[in-house]
């Protein structure tokens, strides 16, 4: 994550750093995004990018961890919106990422975002269960009807929903199928879960 340098700056520059970044992941993956483009990009010298930041993984990090706090604010939007049911959320959270990126930039930025998830094992599904378990707050996630014993078994029905959710989003974002196909496929696959998770006929 940045420096404290970084959190110095004001916000206008920062905002204009984070900018060049997102524009250059957004054109390449992480092993092909240049330093060099960065700081061309936001007019910095290159010895202030590393005053900002460890590195070009450090760079790309900060920028992810802001994507990641968007989509777990939004997810819990849309959990509260479908009373805690966690597969409707699912393809909520689907139409979500897939509708609010339609630029080629925006959709290269978070196809790349998304596949640096998958890499890394971040699972937004369960950052929430924990954020909530730490607060001492209600789950947001309603397990009334599905066949679960204990918190554990919450956090693996979470982490294949999110993978599920992540797989169908990748294949969209990469133009290898059309986001009503994905959709579907989407759907298909969460009502397997569902028909193999619910409690009950």
């Amino acid at each position: 994550m940045p420096k404290s340098t970084f959190y110095n700056l004001n916000i206008e520059k920062r905002e204009k750093i984070e900018k060049a970044i997102r524009n250059e992941f957004g054109k390449k993956s992480f092993s092909k995004a240049s330093i060099s483009n960065i700081i061309e990009e936001a007019n910095i010298p290159r010895g202030s990018f590393y005053q900002y930041f460890e590195d070009k993984e450090d760079a790309i990090k900060y920028v992810i961890s802001n994507f990641i706090e968007v989509e777990k604010r939004q997810m819990k939007k849309i959990l509260e919106e479908n009373n805690g049911d966690i597969f409707e959320t699912a393809i909520g959270i689907y139409k979500y990422i897939v509708d609010k990126n339609s630029d080629d930039q925006e959709i290269i930025l978070c196809k790349n975002i998304l596949q640096t998830m998958k890499d890394e094992n971040i699972n937004v599904f369960e950052e929430i269960r924990l954020e909530k378990n730490n607060t001492n707050s209600k789950s947001l996630i309603n397990t009334t009807n599905l066949n679960v014993k204990n918190d554990e078994d919450i956090k693996y029905i979470m982490k294949i929903i999110s993978v599920v959710v992540r797989a169908e989003t990748i294949e969209v974002m990469s133009q290898r199928k059309s986001k009503e196909q994905g959709l579907e496929e989407l759907k298909a696959q969460i009502k397997l879960l569902q028909e193999g998770l619910r409690d009950g006929p």
